[in-house]
């Protein structure tokens, strides 16, 4: 068996400059709030002296202009997954090893791409457009390869005998032992990998807790290892810690760019496409703002999504400072190719829902309705106006029976007619409403004026004529 891990050392802070696009920022450092340690760094922040574990005050003497951020683990788990949907890709087996790393199961892909360089090389291309930093290594087993790639070995080989001596050349401290249990090895002679793997399991438990036989026997691969394999999720998630304070809602737009383009590659590669986006502005000292945009017709585009969601930023007012951003999909749906008609004009690039979409979103969507055909023979009740969604259900099911000629026009209350008028069709009688108390008892003819003018016009049980509407 063979496995390789992927141990990747500085998520938050690459997540962080991923923002910054080239642009030049201070020297960076993410901060352990707990010990008040530097846990990963810039270039330019290691290039003033500073290293890793330094106190922050130590640090802050080194670099004035010195950026700190505090270690959130949410990002880094983010990060990870998303790191995850990215080479499911390409392998199937995949495990999280929390906090920074991930394990592969590699060998039962060989078979599918011949062999362990070719393998490696669709995953560093994968892995390129990320600009991350990480180590990996292949081992004999999960732990072997894991305390390689945390040693930065960074090496891929699948010859057993050169991975069983690289890792019968791990220091004690290089592994995953508790400190206590190290110094007890050390005291009977104990200093690296080799010399633990050289102690029987029998004289070992004798000696030390279980958890060490445990953990010797998974390593050198006579134990198995419980491991749980990656699932890729339905909805996408993602939070981001922004680099730093915005308090003006048009400098949104860039991070919001850069989550939605990973929402593309997400849904492309699921072929679907989503009609909301549940977006959260966490705010200092402040409650966090939600919003909801939505697309009638349903988009994967990052391009579309940020045409409506830079029309709702205009309209957006912040309380304070926004932090961090999270954005959400509603529920997905397959998506289907495109339908025109071969032989129909180009009519412009927008769809009928796609406007309807960027309508509500500058002017809201209790502002943007349809007229839906109701189940009604009274012209006063026939239609009425509601969302586009369920005016086009309501339309659909209606039967074409009940879309009897009416003209576009109504006078709303009708006129009594005081012109003369050729009668060209009818009656038509309506007798109903009697339920509701609003009786409607009237017969209706299409006729026209001397002008030309087309009428629709009726006659009450008083014979009065009047006139209802006029047709386009």
């Amino acid at each position: 068996m063979l496995w390789l891990y992927l141990h990747f050392p500085n998520l938050q802070l690459d997540a962080l400059l991923a923002q910054a696009q080239g642009e030049e920022i201070a020297p960076l450092v993410v901060l352990d709030q707990h010990s008040h340690n530097i846990v990963q760094l810039s270039a330019k922040a290691a290039a003033t002296g500073i290293t890793l574990n330094m106190g922050l005050g130590t640090a802050a003497a080194l670099a004035q202009d010195l950026q700190v951020v505090p270690y959130v683990p949410r990002i880094t788990e983010d990060k990870l997954h998303e790191i995850a949907e990215v080479l499911y890709l390409s392998t199937s087996d995949i495990s999280f090893f929390a906090p920074q790393g991930l394990l592969l199961r590699i060998h039962n892909m060989l078979r599918l791409y011949g062999d362990l360089s070719t393998y490696w090389q669709v995953l560093k291309n994968q892995l390129a457009p990320l600009k991350l930093t990480y180590h990996y290594a292949t081992g004999h087993s999960p732990l072997a390869a894991n305390i390689l790639a945390k040693k930065g070995w960074n090496t891929i080989s699948d010859d057993f005998e050169l991975l069983r001596r690289s890792i019968a050349q791990c220091q004690l401290s290089e592994t995953d032992i508790a400190p206590k249990t190290q110094q007890q090895l050390m005291r009977v002679g104990v200093r690296n990998v080799q010399d633990l793997l050289r102690i029987s399991f029998a004289d070992m438990a004798k000696r030390f807790d279980i958890s060490l036989v445990n953990y010797l026997g998974r390593l050198s691969g006579e134990f198995k290892h419980p491991i749980e394999f990656y699932h890729p999720p339905e909805v996408f998630k993602r939070y981001m810690e922004l680099l730093f304070d915005v308090d003006n809602s048009q400098f949104l737009q860039g991070p919001l760019g850069h989550v939605l383009k990973v929402l593309e590659q997400f849904l492309k590669l699921r072929d679907r496409l989503t009609q909301s986006l549940i977006i959260q502005f966490y705010q200092r000292d402040h409650e966090h703002i939600e919003w909801t945009v939505g697309s009638q017709q349903g988009e994967y585009l990052a391009s579309r999504w940020h045409a409506l969601i830079a029309i709702k930023l205009e309209q957006l007012k912040l309380d304070s400072a926004v932090y961090a951003i999270s954005l959400t999909t509603g529920k997905t749906q397959i998506r289907s190719p495109d339908k025109g008609d071969l032989f129909s004009a180009k009519k412009g690039s927008l769809s009928r829902l796609q406007l309807v979409s960027l309508l509500q979103a500058k002017l809201g969507e209790q502002a943007v309705v349809s007229p839906a055909i109701n189940n009604d023979f009274r012209p006063e009740h026939a239609a009425s106006y509601h969302s586009p969604a369920v005016a086009k259900e309501l339309n659909h099911d209606m039967s074409p029976m009940l879309q009897a000629m009416r003209p576009s026009f109504l006078l709303s209350p009708p006129q009594p007619l005081r012109e003369k008028v050729t009668v060209l069709y009818g009656p038509e009688r309506l007798n109903t409403g009697w339920w509701d108390s609003r009786p409607v008892i009237r017969d209706y003819y299409i006729a026209h004026n001397e002008q030309g003018q087309w009428y629709w016009v009726f006659k009450g049980p008083d014979g009065d004529w009047h006139l209802h509407g006029v047709f386009s």
